[in-house]
């Protein structure tokens, strides 16, 4: 390994692959021959908004017209929001002081109902805006790292950004997706963090794409904010996976090892239309392997391919497998979450929750036991054969008695439930 380079202060560390590596790339996702290793760089950009510090003081001004927050108060408030939360420009760049300020009372609010009930874990923050124009929508809310949030707006937050934004991505209306962890607290006495996703309408190059060789160049199908945010570095990583689509059908994954780090990061490209919800179920599948992400980005292009980037990193003190192990899992498991990102068997990592083979497993095994449970069976033909069906008393005891065989012996929730009370049996199913 060579030595690594000092990490920059601004932006995330970048997906950097030397040319030959570059051309080397064979899409194997099932095997650790995706595995690359990358440079400690920035990979996007950090915008730098120049008009912060006069923001902060309108913010000041209108949260103090307000009258929510006592005025010897403002200036702390606002100084930790806009300071030690460690939220990134993007934010103060893309939302106006009014939004702003509403959120700082909203923390604030927060804050005072968490110390109502003497628990500092019961501060929750839960803000969102969506663009009435549909040009898109921030969300920030409280996020542990590796769990996925079960109560609340924010548990549902990854799943309404799937169906509101990127279940539907054409080339004619597509959303780009940023989301990063604070690197504050939201206070001085809370520890929690906050997640924040910045969702913005995509703006691509009215020329036709350039193709040469029957290969997409990707600045030509790009979203202007996203050439404005990525180095070149990101650039040659996502222009190889775009190329890779291009020549499949199912999804190009691949996985790029930090020098200098634990951090894995996997990129994983494919059609638009190809699937569904599976942003979200992504995070399910890197929390139950107690991983978490630092930034996660969705880029669409408009020649109609997506790109998700995930940075993962291990949580601290588990009892996981090692991240250099169970990545590979993450990325076999990612291809079946592809084609099946709606599983009701694979549920957020709790006592008795499957991993995505096992789940997968069930689910087949709940959809053939509809097939034959669900049948009448010899019995009833038996009585069938001996009642007379034209006597309309008879057919109502049919009738009933079918109703009752279909509806009532094994439906489709009772084998569910029967699955989901019984999860080693799942589990048995795949060593079979």
């Amino acid at each position: 390994m060579s030595t690594p380079e000092p990490p920059q202060s601004q932006g995330a560390p970048s997906l950097s692959v030397p040319a030959q590596r570059l051309s080397a790339m064979n899409s194997a996702h099932s095997s650790e021959a995706s595995l690359h290793r990358v440079k400690n760089q920035p990979g996007y950009n950090t915008p730098i908004f120049k008009g912060k510090e006069e923001q902060r003081a309108l913010v000041e001004n209108d949260v103090a017209a307000k009258g929510f927050i006592p005025r010897e108060l403002i200036g702390n408030e606002v100084n930790w929001f806009y300071t030690n939360l460690g939220i990134d420009d993007t934010y103060f760049q893309n939302e106006s002081r009014e939004v702003i300020s509403d959120h700082i009372i909203a923390l604030f609010a927060a804050k005072i109902m968490a110390y109502t009930k003497h628990d500092p874990s019961k501060l929750v923050i839960d803000l969102e805006r969506i663009d009435e124009n549909g040009n898109g929508a921030t969300f920030i809310h409280t996020s542990a790292p590796g769990l996925t949030t079960t109560e609340g707006p924010g548990s549902v937050c990854e799943s309404r950004i799937d169906e509101l934004f990127l279940n539907n991505s054409t080339p004619s209306k597509a959303f780009r997706l940023e989301t990063f962890r604070s690197t504050g607290s939201i206070s001085a006495t809370a520890s929690q963090q906050l997640r924040c996703y910045f969702v913005t309408k995509c703006n691509f190059p009215s020329k036709p794409a350039a193709v040469q060789g029957q290969k997409t160049d990707i600045r030509s199908v790009s979203d202007s904010a996203f050439l404005d945010r990525a180095t070149k570095n990101t650039l040659d990583i996502y222009q190889q996976v775009l190329w890779n689509v291009e020549s499949r059908h199912g999804p190009v994954i691949e996985v790029f090892e930090v020098e200098g780090t634990r951090e894995r990061r996997l990129v994983i490209g494919y059609k638009m239309g190809g699937t569904s919800n599976f942003f979200s179920a992504l995070s399910n599948l890197y929390h139950f392997y107690s991983l978490y992400s630092a930034r996660k980005y969705v880029e669409q292009f408009s020649n109609g391919i997506t790109i998700i980037s995930l940075y993962l990193n291990p949580l601290p003190n588990s009892n996981a497998p090692p991240i250099e192990h169970s990545i590979f899992q993450v990325m076999r498991e990612a291809s079946l979450l592809f084609c099946l990102p709606d599983n009701p068997f694979f549920l957020p990592k709790s006592l008795g929750s499957h991993a995505v083979q096992e789940a997968t497993y069930a689910y087949c095994g709940w959809v053939f036991a509809q097939h034959f449970c669900n049948r009448l069976g010899p019995a009833y033909l038996q009585l069938k054969n001996v009642l007379n069906e034209n006597d309309p008393a008879h057919a109502e005891v049919l009738n009933d008695i079918k109703r009752r065989f279909r509806e009532e012996t094994f439906t489709r929730e009772s084998i569910a439930q029967t699955i989901h009370a019984h999860p080693d049996l799942a589990r048995a199913l795949q060593y079979l």
